[in-house]
């Protein structure tokens, strides 16, 4: 994939994230809006409380609703999305500069390291996919079949 295709899934996954808000914001107040912002922002209850004017029992209650338990999922998921598009193109130029230097490197030492951390690179990369993509068919199996029977 090229750093253009990363970009362009980077400004794929904002628009998702968009019509997520759009839609948040059809189902929950403005303070709760917030609250959901704060939360995938990494706020404590309590900074959020603050921030919001609520108390943390209050907030606590609130995370349990289904919409909003949901948003968060949702919003979690677009940013995980957005991170995940910016590291793999950071890693793309990484791996390219990295192949070019053990490719240069002149003692064999540092060559050789250049070489190692390509490999183990790519091999770490590999698994989380393949990870990544056996989850997608858990999920899909979970989505066909919610009752658990087979």
């Amino acid at each position: 994939m090229t750093d253009d295709s990363h970009t362009a899934e980077a400004v794929s996954a904002d628009d998702r994230f968009q019509a997520d808000q759009d839609a948040d914001a059809e189902t929950l107040s403005p303070l709760q809006l917030q609250f959901v912002s704060l939360v995938c922002e990494g706020s404590t209850m309590d900074e959020a409380a603050t921030a919001i004017g609520k108390s943390t029992r209050t907030l606590r209650r609130w995370k349990r609703q289904p919409e909003i338990a949901e948003a968060i999922r949702e919003r979690t998921a677009e940013q995980m999305a957005l991170a995940r598009a910016t590291l793999a193109s950071a890693a793309n130029r990484a791996a390219r500069e990295l192949a070019g230097l053990a490719a240069k490197a002149k003692p064999d030492a540092a060559r050789i390291a250049a070489c190692k951390a390509v490999i183990e690179s790519a091999a770490r990369l590999g698994d989380l996919e393949e990870f990544r993509a056996e989850m997608e068919v858990i999920k899909a199996q979970l989505a066909a079949n919610p009752g658990g029977r087979r």
